[in-house]
């Protein structure tokens, strides 16, 4: 392949990234993940990204629809008609199979990156197949270093040219107006104490998480009359949160909002960001409570622990009810420590986590030629 690094200087970069849930889709962590990698390449005059998706609706990019073959195939033929430097894929098998097949025929970089953890492990066939595909790759990501432990032990993989390629967050200014429209709403009273959980119907760890935090909520009412929990997003397991907080006789003290179209009104209005989850890879939604100073509970699991320093940017904690409640209770009692976590997590987020570092790690990895 002619190296790119000459090529970039008389002509942009153009870049395609495959994936399967782009925006106006329910893509939670990969459509964020996503859609602000692209605006930062498009920050720059090197670089024209496109992009090649199953999930959402964009009429700039190219929508491929069908099963999972066949969005293999179809994409196989786009690639052959954008004719990219480089293509990025993303989570799935069948979003890397046709850039797989496209990179046999041309001189292309081809990435890939992992999301979320696999729910089972691959049948023997199964495994060859996904292990050719991961060979052909010049670079396999991961968005925590966890995540690649488990990908590697889960698939019985031993993956060469590995990376961690974290995601970015940003903070954004959420106006006064903004708060009470959400307040009035969602009917939460100025003098609630809110707790914050943001994406928790989308998948069984993260409602088992959720239900996990209602019981710490019902004890903590005794001590904290007002305090709620804020539930954002429609997902697959919003209806049996709903029967679990009616069963527990919650539902006053339980907010389910759907979409929302700004996660930044809820978290600038929160008293503490709670993520209390079974399985991740690194989440998106805690990084933006990072990014707005929030003081953050958390379980330690995935790669939450790279982000998340015990006592130091906020407080990691056993999937236990007991424990959670114990120390929400803590830092509602004790606001100095609590801001001095928050003011830690903005630090952090700020120096390791932002769109520009994860950028500048792809096109690293795009100009290497080892």
């Amino acid at each position: 392949m002619c190296y790119l690094y000459d090529l970039f200087a008389v002509r942009p970069m153009n870049i395609v990234i495959i994936t399967n849930y782009w925006i106006n889709s329910k893509g939670g962590g990969i459509k964020t993940y996503l859609t602000n990698l692209v605006d930062e390449f498009k920050r720059r005059e090197s670089i024209d990204p496109a992009v090649i998706f199953k999930y959402g609706y964009d009429t700039e990019n190219h929508h491929i629809q069908g099963n999972k073959l066949i969005f293999s195939i179809k994409t196989f033929f786009v690639l052959s008609k954008i004719k990219p430097d480089v293509i990025l894929s993303q989570g799935p098998w069948y979003c890397l199979f046709g850039g797989y097949m496209y990179k046999q025929i041309h001189p292309v970089k081809l990435i890939h990156t992992f999301h979320t953890e696999p729910d089972q492990k691959l049948p023997f066939l199964g495994k060859i197949f996904v292990h050719h595909l991961l060979r052909n790759c010049d670079f396999v990501t991961f968005v925590s270093k966890d995540l690649q432990n488990k990908i590697e032990r889960i698939y019985g993989l031993s993956i060469n040219n590995k990376v961690t390629t974290y995601a970015g967050v940003s903070s954004k200014k959420v106006s006064e107006s903004e708060i009470n429209e959400f307040c009035e709403r969602f009917n939460i009273s100025k003098n609630s104490i809110v707790l914050l959980a943001q994406g928790f119907t989308s998948n069984l760890f993260k409602a088992e998480g959720a239900k996990i935090l209602i019981k710490s909520l019902k004890k903590l009412k005794v001590s904290f009359p007002t305090i709620v929990l804020v539930l954002t997003g429609d997902g697959l397991y919003s209806n049996e949160l709903k029967m679990y907080v009616k069963n527990e006789n919650m539902g006053e003290s339980v907010v389910f909002t759907g979409n929302i179209e700004n996660p930044y009104v809820p978290l600038e209005l929160c008293d503490i960001y709670t993520h209390i989850s079974l399985k991740e890879g690194l989440p998106m939604a805690l990084l933006e409570a990072m990014s707005m100073g929030k003081p953050i509970i958390a379980t330690s699991a995935g790669g939450i622990p790279e982000a998340i320093k015990n006592g130091i940017n906020g407080i990691l904690v056993e999937s236990d009810s007991d424990s959670i409640a114990e120390n929400i209770d803590h830092l509602l009692r004790n606001k100095s420590f609590a801001i001095k976590l928050g003011l830690n997590a903005r630090k952090c987020a700020e120096s390791i986590f932002t769109w520009k570092l994860s950028a500048e790690k792809f096109i690293e990895l795009i100009q290497y030629n080892g």
